[in-house]
């Protein structure tokens, strides 16, 4: 098991001196404009009734590519709590590459139930498929935990309490489960995955014990599985204060994950006044650049306010990371995509949503941020991806402004195509 800190490679220092910490700044950016990014018309993809208006309903869509063709958005329709971890999204599927959408009826839509903002079901090499199962948090009534925590942290005003695994009942340590569909078998089914991450923890929140899930899984150039994920561990005897992002990684196709790298959050103080008071990196995600490189987006945004988006760059499979620069001056659940054609997109927000691109193999440079969302329209800014052919994807996204039949507000989730050119000189 390897677990290196972070440090500052030479590329990274010489990435800083010539570009003065790119990628730069979305409003900042001075290379000639060589993509053109289109947005078509967004359609409506499900509508709440306009009862509905808090946050979590209507909320953090997820994409993914069914066996036939058509294409799936699932979507969170409980209040954003720890309380409603593990229970089923509602879906709709769609047969034209997103134009228009069938919203499948609640008791089909819970059969294989996972988190609705995870990774879509990832196929690995041998013809397994393996999609994400997140289980239910447990009520602390009736367990045995020890008298005092480790530490509490305060994030969006929950009390977050963590704990030693090995200090917990027995079934406390559950987490990490998978559902496998073996190639050439009709039916997945349920496994745990063994996850080595020393000094591990569980946390309770609004009066639940957590498990933890596989965040996001993506699988390398080199056939291995990548899990991405962030959280606090114990490390000599001491939690770690801020939240880390981590890698897992599986080599015997997602049945064993090793803790492979860790970024420990290194803020710029500079770029962000409130850096010391942050939760640290949060929903981090990465993605196989051209060049054989790593990129790495890194959420700071917490209940102090709008934080800075992060990036970080690996040139060895993962193993260490550059000292992490801001990419942007916001962004939640980032989410990055590399289409065939050499082209990679990022999607972010918060206040708004945002697509960016970059033809540079290493995302060493990327075009002027466009707006898919303004910050004056109401979204929770989780956006989920989809390659449609080498040039386009489909985003999807929550609208909290959209209008029903009878021009009354309602949240919703739309879909639209991205579609990428180049212009002159690419």
């Amino acid at each position: 098991m390897i677990i290196p800190a972070i440090h500052r490679t030479a590329l990274g220092l010489l990435v800083a001196l010539v570009f003065g910490g790119v990628p730069v700044a979305a409003e900042e950016a001075t290379a000639p404009a060589n993509l053109r990014v289109e947005l078509s018309e967004p359609v409506t993809v499900a509508m709440a009734p306009p009862e509905i208006r808090g946050w979590g309903p209507y909320q953090f869509p997820g994409l993914a590519c069914l066996p036939d063709g058509r294409i799936q958005v699932s979507f969170h329709v409980e209040a954003d709590s720890a309380k409603a971890y593990g229970l089923p999204p509602a879906r709709a599927l769609s047969a034209d590459e997103g134009k228009s959408w069938t919203l499948l009826p609640r008791e089909e839509a819970n059969k294989g139930a996972t988190i609705s903002w995870a990774s879509p079901p990832l196929r690995l090499p041998n013809g397994d498929v393996l999609t994400v199962k997140q289980l239910c948090s447990r009520p602390v009534t009736g367990l045995k935990l020890p008298e005092k925590p480790l530490a509490t942290f305060p994030s969006y005003e929950v009390t977050h309490a963590y704990y030693r695994v090995e200090d917990l009942p027995r079934e406390c340590a559950a987490g990490w489960l998978l559902y496998r569909l073996r190639a050439g078998e009709a039916q997945p089914k349920e496994e745990q995955a063994l996850v080595h991450v020393p000094g591990e923890v569980r946390c309770v929140t609004e009066g639940h014990l957590t498990f933890p899930w596989f965040e996001e899984m993506f699988l390398a150039p080199d056939g291995a599985v990548w899990a991405v994920n962030y959280d606090h561990r114990v490390v000599d005897g001491k939690l770690q204060d801020k939240i880390c992002a981590k890698i897992l990684r599986s080599t015997d196709n997602g049945r064993t994950f090793d803790l492979w790298s860790e970024i420990p959050y290194s803020p710029d103080s500079a770029a962000d006044p409130k850096a010391a008071k942050r939760d640290g990196f949060t929903e981090p995600t990465v993605c196989f650049m051209p060049d054989g490189s790593v990129f790495c987006l890194l959420r700071t945004h917490d209940g102090n306010g709008v934080g800075p988006l992060y990036w970080a760059r690996s040139t060895d499979n993962g193993k260490t990371w550059t000292h992490p620069a801001v990419f942007d001056d916001l962004g939640v659940w980032p989410q990055m995509l590399r289409l065939k054609d050499g082209v990679t997109l990022a999607v972010y927000g918060r206040p708004g949503l945002y697509v960016r691109a970059t033809v540079d193999s290493a995302g060493l440079r990327w075009e002027k941020r466009v707006t898919v969302l303004p910050p004056s329209t109401g979204t929770c800014s989780y956006a989920a991806v989809l390659a449609l052919d080498d040039h386009a994807a489909l985003l999807a996204y929550s609208n909290f402004n959209l209008r029903n039949a009878d021009g009354v507000l309602c949240k919703g989730i739309q879909a639209q195509r991205v579609t990428v050119t180049r212009t002159a000189g690419q």
